[in-house]
C-alpha cells in the first residue's frame, strides 16, 4: 500500500515481507513433497459467541457473535422465487480471538510499526494504511511441530512457563529434524486443551520464551504459532523484553495463534506440509484462519 517505507533503526529484519521473504518458490516445492499419507489434519477452532476470549482483556476482545440479517422468512415475505428463499448473517468481533493471523500492524513500539512508519500516520477509523493483513501471503511451507508438552512427560505445561532455548531444542533432538529457512515452528503446550472452558482458558498461559524464539527466528524461521492465546506466555513478566515486540515489531515475524495443535499430537507427525490462509481484509490487524496440516 503505497510507496515502501524505512525500516526503524531498532529492526532486525530489514525486508518488507518481513521473515515471509524466505518461503520462496524452492521452499514451498520442497515442503509439497512432504506428505506421505495425504491425510488432512484440521488445524482451525470453532468460532462461535460463546468461546474463550483473551486472558485479563475482556475489554480489548469485542466479543464474536453471528447476527441474522435477512431470514428465510424476510426472503418469502419480499417475494421468494417459486419457493427458493435465501438467508444471510452479519459476523462481527475481533480477529484477534479464535485461531488467527497476527499482522504487523497489530503490535507497535513507541507508535512505530514494522517496515517503517507509525500509528499516527496509518492508522484510522476504519483500519490500517500500512502494515495490514491484506499485505500477508499466503503461507504454503515446510511445518515442524515442535511438543514441548509430550516432550515434558505432561498433557499441558504447568501455569506460566516459559519455555526455553535448552527445551526447543531438546524437543528438535527428540524428533530428529532441525529448522530449516522458511520453516513454520508450531508449539504445543497442551493449552487448547482448555479451550471448551472459557474460565480456564483465562488463567495462566504457559508459552514461547523470548530467548527460544529469537533462536528459532535464527535458525531460519518464518513464522511461528502456538496453541495458546498469545504464543508467549501470559501473564508478560517483563514489558521490556517480549515476544510480540521482539518478533512481530523488530524482526517482521508474524504469529498464529490459539491453533489446535491436538491432531498432530495424535498423529505423532512432526514435519509436514503447512497451510494457513490470511484473509485480505484491508486494514485489519489480524484474520481468523484455518490452517491445516498435510501428512
Amino acid at each position: 500500500m503505497g510507496e515502501p517505507l524505512t525500516p526503524h533503526a531498532d529492526q532486525v529484519e530489514m525486508h518488507p515481507l518481513g521473515a515471509m521473504s524466505r518461503i520462496t518458490p524452492a521452499v514451498t516445492l520442497a515442503a509439497l513433497s512432504l506428505p506421505k499419507t495425504g491425510t488432512v489434519l484440521d488445524l482451525g477452532s470453532v468460532l462461535s459467541r460463546d468461546m474463550p476470549k483473551g486472558r485479563g482483556q475482556d475489554d480489548a476482545f469485542a466479543p464474536f457473535q453471528v447476527l441474522r440479517h435477512r431470514t428465510s422468512v424476510d426472503m418469502a415475505r419480499d417475494g421468494g422465487k417459486a419457493g427458493t428463499t435465501f438467508s444471510t448473517e452479519l459476523i462481527q468481533g475481533t480477529p484477534h480471538t479464535g485461531t488467527h493471523f497476527d499482522a504487523f500492524a497489530h503490535v507497535q513500539l513507541d507508535g512505530r510499526v514494522f517496515g517503517g512508519g507509525t500509528s499516527a500516520e496509518h492508522e484510522r477509523d476504519f483500519g490500517w494504511t500500512h502494515a495490514g493483513i491484506e499485505t500477508v501471503a499466503p503461507v504454503l511451507t515446510r511445518g515442524i511441530l515442535l511438543d514441548i508438552a509430550a516432550d515434558e512427560g505432561v498433557d499441558q505445561l504447568p501455569g506460566d512457563m516459559t519455555i526455553s532455548v535448552a527445551q526447543v531444542q531438546a524437543s528438535l533432538g527428540r524428533s530428529g529434524l532441525s529448522v530449516r529457512s522458511g520453516d513454520a515452528v508450531l508449539i504445543r503446550t497442551g493449552k487448547m486443551r482448555d479451550y471448551g472452558d472459557p474460565t480456564v482458558w483465562a488463567g495462566a498461559i504457559p508459552g514461547l520464551g523470548v530467548d527460544a524464539a529469537i533462536w528459532l527466528y535464527e535458525q531460519g524461521m518464518a513464522v511461528v504459532g502456538a496453541d495458546n492465546p498469545s504464543v508467549e506466555p501470559n501473564p508478560t513478566a517483563d514489558w521490556t523484553r517480549h515476544l510480540h515486540v521482539e518478533l512481530l515489531y523488530r524482526r517482521g515475524v508474524h504469529l498464529l495463534e490459539w491453533i489446535d495443535l491436538e491432531p498432530l499430537h495424535a498423529s505423532g507427525a512432526t514435519e509436514f506440509l503447512f497451510c494457513a490462509l490470511p484473509l485480505k481484509i484491508r486494514g485489519a490487524t489480524g484474520s481468523w484462519i484455518r490452517p491445516i496440516a498435510v501428512i
